[in-house]
């Protein structure tokens, strides 16, 4: 049915996906899973990171080579980045080191911007806070079209191919060096949530007052992992911005970027890393089965192909909530490092056979007595 060349670009379309989702998720996962924050503006840090991209990485190229600065950035971004990537095609040091540069750079905005907005705001209770979140999402992609010398308005900017240097390479290379980039991430947020900082967030997902009660301030422990999720969904845009060589502000909306990682992580199950993984997985690969087959599928739903996705993914989403609302993979318990669990409960329930035991051998000698 399909010949070598268009499977592999099928398994290297799903590997990018399932990388960028997968970034995204884990970092909801951090905010809601753990720590109980419903961030349903979680395209506002993905834009912001593609913004960041947008924005700074042609211009600083243009800088770097003085090519095309009597041009405009903007309306001629396509011939800059023609002259820049020729350039950065003999210079592999220059692209990495732009990168790095623009990865950075977007990772402290969008902690900052993430800290600036959640902090005043995550005080009010969980629905008005999901509205204030939906409203800056939406804020920012209203500035990115509107706003043309950021990312071109309506239109779009072109980025440059830091991987030029890698040739015909880069179409495998890429995709891969973006999974180890997605590995780590998971890692990083693994080792955190299995550190005693994730025990602190769990316990204030679990309850507030009692952690306040602890000393521990329950605001600035929400503001901070909210910073921190939003750097790290910042980075899935940044990735999406440099594989796909341009930036639209129109790409962003609510149900790609916020509400799909909601799905996937419902799917997967939240408080749990692997669930999100697992999640981010079988949801690319069900949505490309469907955007593949979406016309024979039309010959079994008489529903315009544009809407199947939608409402199949949707009525996914109700399925799960209503059969498996834990997840694939449900919330595993806490575990601490070097805690022998099976000695805690032997000597916990020898101790309550000797109490129990002591109180009923006290009782038969009162009553023999």
């Amino acid at each position: 049915m399909f010949n070598q060349a268009t499977l592999i670009t099928i398994l290297l379309d799903v590997s990018i996906w399932f990388v960028l989702y997968l970034i995204v998720t884990v970092s909801l996962n951090l905010q809601y899973g753990y720590t109980g924050i419903p961030n349903f503006g979680v395209a506002f840090a993905v834009a912001g990171g593609a913004y960041v991209t947008g924005t700074l990485a042609g211009r600083i190229a243009r800088l770097y080579y003085n090519v095309g600065t009597d041009l405009d950035f903007v309306a001629d971004s396509a011939r800059i980045m023609n002259m820049v990537n020729d350039r950065l095609a003999t210079d592999p040091l220059a692209g990495i080191a732009l990168f790095l540069i623009i990865v950075v750079i977007a990772l402290l905005i969008n902690a900052f911007l993430g800290f600036l907005v959640s902090y005043p705001s995550i005080r009010v209770r969980e629905i008005y806070l999901m509205m204030v979140l939906i409203a800056v999402a939406e804020g920012i992609r209203i500035v990115g079209t509107n706003y043309y010398p950021l990312v071109g308005g309506t239109t779009w900017v072109q980025v440059p191919n830091v991987f030029a240097w890698m040739g015909s390479a880069q179409t495998v290379a890429v995709p891969l060096l973006f999974m180890g980039i997605a590995l780590s991430v998971y890692l990083f947020v693994h080792l955190i949530v299995q550190a005693p900082f994730g025990r602190l967030i769990r316990a204030v997902r679990e309850n507030e007052i009692v952690v306040e009660s602890l000393g521990k301030d329950v605001v600035k422990i929400k503001a901070l992992v909210f910073a921190l999720g939003s750097a790290i969904a910042s980075l899935s845009g940044v990735l999406y911005a440099f594989y796909s060589h341009a930036v639209m502000a129109t790409a962003f909306q609510r149900s790609d970027w916020t509400f799909w990682p909601w799905l996937m992580l419902m799917l997967g199950g939240k408080g749990n890393n692997k669930g999100a993984l697992v999640g981010s997985f079988v949801f690319v690969i069900i949505r490309r089965i469907i955007m593949i087959f979406k016309y024979e599928i039309r010959e079994v739903i008489p529903v315009e192909p544009i809407w199947i996705e939608l409402l199949l993914m949707s009525s996914f989403l109700i399925l799960i909530m209503i059969y498996r609302p834990e997840g694939l993979i449900p919330e595993e318990p806490i575990r601490v490092r070097g805690l022998r669990y099976k000695d805690v409960i032997e000597s916990k329930m020898a101790s309550e056979w000797r109490e129990y035991a002591v109180a009923g051998g006290g009782a038969g000698g009162d009553g023999g007595h």
